[in-house]
């Protein structure tokens, strides 16, 4: 009984040495003559396991705490670093904002009013051909070069919502074609019925002018017009044809009006 005593009190010592002295711990084991000692007695083996893995437990407990015990001299050192980068990216934020908001306002920016081209009369050569046409007892001519072909007047559909002189569309050859009403856009407050026949059109655009009659082409000179150097209130009027007392249309002119919707007087 002494014996196992004397054996059981020198474990103990032995594993209370293993927790309070965990770095230590192999050194002394290997110097215990007890750990030579045979066949412990039964009811030892459940408490020595326990104090193994509880043990064990401690020693990799210590272990992963010293981490935690890094010298803190050396953070300052890497503080300015951290502190150039986070102001270096902040800088690139800020510059990249910026880049984006000035693309953003030249993006956005509203475009400066564009000035109107300057007024010019219709350039002809020496010699060319007009055509001319009748309304309501009023005699057009349009150059040869400026008419963008002749139509018998067919069936015209009405739009809602145009002006009074808009006459409405006619299909001719798959194409629609805006018929005016020539007398209401030249003589607004004038009441006119004119029995209309043709339309002939301006240029390469789908506006056509309806006549009553049409009076052929003849051949003219520069001289026998005469033009108008300014606009004035008639952009659409190039000038005057001399010998017949007639109106020479300036077609870029006029389509510009019939496009805005406005009649000779602008209204």
């Amino acid at each position: 009984m002494n014996s196992d005593k004397m054996m059981e009190e020198a474990l103990g010592s032995y594993f209370d040495s293993l927790l309070t002295e965990p770095n230590q711990a192999p050194e002394k084991a290997d110097a215990e003559p007890i750990v030579e000692v045979a066949n412990p007695p039964e009811p030892q083996i459940k408490p020595l396991a326990k104090l193994f893995e509880e043990a064990e437990l401690r020693v990799a407990a210590v272990a992963e705490a010293k981490p935690v015990l890094l010298p803190i001299a050396e953070i300052p050192e890497q503080a300015p670093e951290v502190e150039e980068q986070q102001e270096a990216k902040e800088q690139i934020v800020v510059e990249e904002e910026q880049h984006v908001e000035t693309l953003v306002d030249t993006e956005f920016q509203p475009a400066s009013e564009s000035v109107p081209p300057e007024w010019q009369n219709i350039e002809t050569e020496n010699d060319f051909q007009v055509l001319f046409f009748e309304v309501a007892g009023v005699t057009f001519g349009v150059p040869l070069t400026e008419l963008g072909g002749i139509h018998r007047i067919s069936e015209v559909s009405p739009l809602f919502g145009k002006p009074n002189w808009f006459s409405g569309i006619m299909i001719e050859r798959e194409q629609k074609l805006s018929v005016v009403d020539t007398a209401k856009w030249v003589m607004p407050n004038q009441l006119f019925e004119p029995d209309y026949k043709y339309l002939v059109m301006l240029g390469e655009t789908a506006w056509g002018l309806s006549c009553e009659k049409l009076f052929g082409t003849e051949r003219l000179t520069r001289d026998d017009v005469k033009w108008r150097s300014e606009p004035g209130s008639r952009r659409w009027l190039a000038g005057m044809v001399k010998q017949k007392m007639c109106a020479l249309v300036h077609v870029e002119e006029l389509q510009k009006m019939l496009s805005e919707g406005v009649n000779i007087e602008g209204q």
